[in-house]
């Protein structure tokens, strides 16, 4: 794994997680277990997400040129 690629899979990461836990806070009742309970699912989501963006990219890119 490149460090450049796992610095954009983090800063994707980071970025999309920080979009996440906004979400659930706005749409939360102002609670920090109800907040926890909505931001985990945004938070895997987050993770898989940045995934296909940042290594996703790379295989179809692979497709094309062979």
């Amino acid at each position: 794994m490149h460090s450049k690629t796992f610095s954009k899979f983090l800063s994707t990461a980071l970025v999309l997680a920080m979009l996440a836990v906004s979400i659930a806070a706005i749409v939360s009742p102002p609670d920090p277990f109800t907040l926890v309970l909505y931001s985990v699912p945004l938070l895997l989501l987050t993770s898989v997400t940045a995934y296909l963006v940042t290594y996703g990219r790379r295989s179809t890119v692979r497709g094309k040129r062979a």
